[in-house]
């Protein structure tokens, strides 16, 4: 795969597939979500690098925050290009709670931000992983209220 097509690389791709549900407009693609998407704007720590072997302390970290989150997602705009596919170790605080959430996701897709220059927008998938904290992770999304819109 070339540098700027992963570079450019989008959610919900079909591959020249016409799935639209019936009525909908072309150019328009359906929504294959699984979980439902909040727009909650959250501070965001990642660890973009991992330290040396033998190292003691986090590695590269950088923060950022979130455009949406879901019980198994992040969007999030950063200044930092991160490498899609990789597994990063990633710390979100949801205002409300006192203690962030330690999560681990793997970067599914990322993109140049259109209104900031030199930003990024990336998606993270969020996975289980022993010792994160997934779980307390999707009770507290259960709990927030989602705007209402229309």
């Amino acid at each position: 795969m070339t540098e700027k097509k992963s570079e450019e690389q989008t959610e919900g791709k079909t591959g020249g597939q016409d799935d639209r549900k019936p009525g909908q407009p072309p150019g328009k693609q359906p929504d294959k979500r699984r979980y439902f998407r909040l727009p909650l704007a959250s501070t965001v720590f990642i660890e973009i690098e991992s330290p040396p072997p033998g190292a003691v302390g986090p590695g590269k970290i950088v923060r950022c925050h979130t455009l949406e989150v879901s019980q198994r997602g992040l969007r999030v705009v950063l200044d930092e290009r991160v490498t899609v596919g990789a597994i990063l170790q990633v710390g979100v605080d949801i205002p409300g709670h006192t203690d962030p959430f330690y999560l681990v996701g793997q970067v599914r897709w990322r993109m140049r931000a259109k209104d900031l220059p030199g930003a990024w927008i990336a998606g993270f998938e969020i996975l289980e992983a022993e010792g994160s904290d997934t779980a307390q992770w999707e009770a507290a999304l259960e709990l927030v209220d989602a705007p209402e819109t229309g």
